[in-house]
């Protein structure tokens, strides 16, 4: 009796979640891509703009390049320029 109780419930909840999950899933969706394209569209609104309206963004010359970083260039070893000099050698097999 115990497990008919629990089955029929088990049953009457996963119903109700699934009614839920079909009636709020589409709706948050649909709020979801709303947002996005409100928000795509604002950031095409503020790039699509003429640059002289926006006095804080120069305008750089076509042509002209600009480096802002340059990398530190690694240092050779002290070691290897007073290391002396490397001998070759054979090994003699063993008769």
């Amino acid at each position: 009796m115990v497990f008919l109780k629990f089955l029929f419930i088990a049953i009457v909840i996963l119903t109700l979640l699934r009614m839920a999950i079909t009636r709020l899933l589409p709706w948050a969706l649909r709020r979801f891509a709303r947002k996005m394209q409100e928000k795509a569209f604002g950031a095409y609104q503020q790039t699509s703009q003429d640059p002289r309206q926006r006095p804080s963004e120069s305008r750089k010359p076509d042509g002209k390049i600009n480096i802002d970083y340059v990398p530190p260039q690694a240092k050779p070893s002290p070691g290897t320029q007073n290391a002396g000099e490397f001998v070759d050698f054979e090994e003699i097999p063993d008769k």
